[in-house]
């Protein structure tokens, strides 16, 4: 008896009464398999069938395999599947289990879906894009024009009050899992990598289960990526395995359906298994025999990337709710193990659910079936979780581009076909826009090659053509091609099958045309660009790898790929790292040929501005497509508009040194900035206020400058005069003098200290005479004087001149006629004449 058993009943009771249900079941308890099976003849139904959704390609199948065998039946008869490329529905099929993207396709389709009674969502936590699109859809259909629609949302691990928020106040109903105990067990991260670690974990649990310690089962390693999974292969494979007692067997999307079946079932020999696998056999999954979790706590993510239109590949730790996930794997048939390679007090820091798909994933999929919809306004969209706005008005502009959707976020004729073939917009797009038999045939491989994994194996170039050929040699002659080409023969078997499935969706019938090197190099640029006109990339310089891409961004070529030396690439995969990504696919394309696709997007402008190295300004008519410049010629002459706005670019820069700026003008405006300060009807003048003036005082006078050398020659000193009345340079003098005039009749000048005010440096023996300190700013600031000794060191600093000599006048003198005899040191210093400080023989 599995838990969910018990539970049943209450579901069955409120699917009866009530639209919308909410499941929280944990691993173990029957979800997916007993739950669907018991609901198949409910009599709410009112004999309608039942639509369960799978995220996952193998986990649909195996259960529609699975529920099939419980009937005693043959898939396809009340149990059916359909999954990309594969269907197996008959006309007694109750239950169709389909993946996300035919779901989203049916109710596009079909928005009544007259035929179905329920809607499952299972495994719901993945929170795929599509999962999400699809309940948001369903809800609607189920408000609008079918109220009797059931919709059913199950996992083990999701934020139910949220869910039941945005299921109309759905109830929740929680259920207990089948779990055997579980001996936990935490390593520290190390330096080491994770293939390191994972091996050492390996070793323990193959070495304590030989001794007795454990169960004797199979062991299961969540890794985060096809990379690292091969490379632990590899090294288990090597240091292992040697006496082929253990088999060790890979795990992820990219296998084909029947490599990954293969790691599903219990070797038929009776050996133990290590299974080496992603994010893929979290949930839904049943991996026969498991008894131990080696968990790396990792996941790759794809990050799109907004400005670029591009996505990245990152690591990051997974969620507590996953990690309960892997974990739970472990103990379906038994106790068994479990060994995270990292600490408790990661595992507490540990975000608590899985991250949404749609907050990092590319939308442009999403946003197409949207206006598809007729809710392509982001702001009228019942989201569950919402994409970053900034991703997807970025996807409405690329989808804009491709010609899916108009300005109005309303699906195009080609964008209502695009949705409907089931490939990414781009691929679509380069698929409908081919004309003719044979670009249509090409088109029709190329699509499929970029929608699938590599059919090369690692490391051996970027170049899509050479890619196509070899699978036109494969058509023709197998053995040859395996021999010719690095290929994976599974992988391209993949592309046959895909590549005739694209034919049947188009619905014409091509013959297969053998195509020359030289017309398959011509026809997949054109084809790439249908798909990638922001990718367009030019050499940056001869022989170097690397390129820049008409979307702004940098990327490279290793100088062993075959393309590397091309000038210019149309690039169909690269990532979107910070500096400058790596180059997976692309094909050369002949810069006449491109030029003629884009020619309508090609944008002439004249670019004037500042050349450092000639100290000029220079103009040129450039042709540009996007950041990529395509011409460029030398203009004679500059209009003086474009060369004014370029002159203050330059100031912007540069700031006002730029011009003849000379220590007069930096004391004149510290005279004014000082003024302004504490005489308000004085004008605030700064090099801000300059700057941001410069086309009053200043642009007037350069409308025949065209080099950093004249401009140096203009006096600049009087061009400032002329920024104040005559009233206010007055002012200025007066008020803020240049100067001050001692006793004794000498001229000082005056510095404007931004901290210490006006100061006058001056020998104290000229200074004798006067009573107090000159006032300035219209009487409200005193000078201050730093009376200097004999030897011009500052010996006083005071801004009352009258106290200084009634007190400590005395002290200053007794002092300094011990040190300067011949100096004049009078007891009476006002009575005193001014002037030299040595005395009269």
């Amino acid at each position: 008896m599995l838990p969910i058993d018990e539970f049943l009943p209450q579901i069955e009771r409120h699917l009866a009464t009530q639209s919308n249900l909410v499941l929280q079941a944990e691993p173990g308890a029957g979800k997916s398999t007993a739950l669907p099976l018991s609901l198949l003849n409910a009599a709410w139904l009112k004999g309608k069938k039942i639509l369960m959704l799978e995220p996952r390609r193998i986990a649909a199948k195996s259960i529609a395999h699975y529920l099939s065998r419980q009937l005693g039946e043959p898939v396809g008869q009340r149990v059916g599947y359909q999954i990309k490329n594969e269907r197996k529905i008959g006309k007694e099929t109750v239950l169709e289990i389909v993946t996300e993207g035919i779901l989203t396709r049916r109710l596009q389709s079909d928005p009544e879906i007259s035929e179905i009674g329920l809607i499952l969502f299972d495994e719901f936590h993945e929170r795929s894009m599509h999962g999400d699109l699809s309940l948001m859809l369903a809800l609607e259909i189920q408000q609008s024009i079918r109220e009797d629609l059931k919709l059913l949302v199950m996992s083990a691990t999701i934020d139910t009050g949220m869910m039941s928020k945005y299921m109309d106040g759905a109830a929740v109903i929680e259920c207990p899992g089948r779990a055997y105990p579980i001996e936990m067990e935490y390593r520290p991260a190390s330096r080491e990598s994770i293939v390191a670690r994972v091996m050492a974990a390996l070793r323990s649990v193959l070495g304590s289960s030989e001794s007795g310690r454990y169960p004797h089962g199979d062991t299961l390693v969540f890794l985060p990526g096809q990379g690292e999974i091969k490379r632990c292969l590899k090294e288990a494979k090597e240091n292992l395995g040697a006496d082929g007692d253990i088999l060790f067997l890979p795990l992820y999307g990219g296998l084909s359906l029947a490599q990954q079946e293969q790691a599903l079932v219990p070797d038929p020999s009776g050996k133990r298994r290590v299974v080496f696998t992603t994010n893929i056999a979290e949930t839904s999954l049943t991996i026969a025999g498991v008894t131990c979790v080696i968990d790396s706590g990792l996941e790759k993510l794809l990050i799109y990337d907004p400005v670029s239109v591009m996505t990245r590949l990152e690591t990051t730790h997974i969620s507590k709710a996953s990690a309960e996930q892997r974990k739970g794997r472990a103990g379906r048939t038994q106790a068994g193990r479990c060994i995270r390679l990292w600490d408790e007090a990661k595992q507490r820091s540990l975000r608590d659910y899985q991250g949404e798909e749609v907050l990092s994933a590319d939308p442009s999929s999403l946003v197409l079936e949207l206006c598809m919809w007729g809710a392509g306004n982001y702001e009228d969209i019942n989201w569950l979780t919402p994409p970053p706005e900034a991703h997807y008005r970025s996807a409405q502009n690329s989808l804009i581009a491709l010609g899916l959707i108009d300005s109005k976020n309303k699906a195009t004729e080609l964008g209502i076909k695009a949705s409907s073939i089931g490939l990414p917009p781009r691929l679509a797009a380069l698929l409908l826009k081919a004309e003719g038999n044979v670009e249509t045939q090409i088109a029709g491989d190329l699509a499929a090659l970029l929608s699938e994994r590599d059919i090369f194996i690692p490391n051996n170039g970027s170049d899509i053509v050479a890619r196509l050929l070899a699978l036109q040699l494969y058509r023709n002659d197998r053995s040859a091609a395996l021999k010719e080409y690095p290929l994976h023969r599974f992988a391209v078997e993949q592309l046959k099958t895909n590549a005739l499935s694209l034919k049947r969706i188009l619905k014409r019938s091509i013959p297969i045309y053998d195509v020359s090197l030289e017309q398959m190099q011509t026809v997949v640029g054109k084809l790439l660009l249908f798909a990638f006109p922001d990718r367009l990339g030019k050499s940056r310089g001869s022989g170097n790898g690397r390129y820049q891409l008409a979307n702004g961004r940098g990327v490279f070529l290793f100088d062993d790929d075959p393309l590397y030396g091309s000038e210019w690439l149309v690039i169909a995969d690269c990532d979107a790292q910070k500096k400058e990504g790596r180059i997976y696919s692309a094909a050369a394309i002949e810069f006449d040929l491109a030029l003629e696709n884009l020619e309508n997007q090609l944008v002439e402008k004249e670019l004037v501005e500042f050349d450092p190295k000639k100290q000029k300004i220079t103009g040129r008519r450039v042709t540009e497509y996007g950041a990529i410049q395509i011409k460029s010629v030398a203009m004679t002459e500059i209009p003086p508009e474009k060369f004014q706005q370029c002159l203050l670019q330059v100031f912007e820069l540069r700031g006002l040194e730029i011009l003849n700026w000379t220590p007069r003008c930096e004391e004149w405006l510290g005279r004014c900035q000082w003024l302004g300060q504490h005489l308000k009807s004085f004008p605030e003048l700064s090099k801000t206020n300059l700057l941001n003036t410069l086309e009053d005082w200043l642009l007037p006078y350069l409308a025949n400058i065209n080099s950093i050398a004249e401009l140096k020659k203009i006096n600049v000193f009087e061009l400032l005069l002329g920024t104040l009345s005559w009233e206010d340079q007055q002012t200025l003098s007066t008020q803020a003098p240049i100067e001050y005039q001692t006793p004794s009749g000498k001229n000082v000048a005056i510095v404007y200290d931004s901290q210490q005010g006006p100061t006058v440096s001056v020998q104290l023996q000229e200074m004798f005479g006067e009573i107090e300190s000159p006032k300035i700013a219209g009487g409200q600031i005193a000078l201050r004087f730093e009376l200097l000794s004999p030897a011009r060191r500052p010996i006083q600093t005071t801004s009352d001149l009258g106290n200084f000599w009634k007190t400590s006048y005395f002290e200053v003198a007794k002092d300094m006629r011990g040190r300067y005899p011949k100096h004049r040191w009078p007891e009476q210093p006002l009575l005193e004449k001014p002037g030299k400080s040595i005395k009269r023989r």
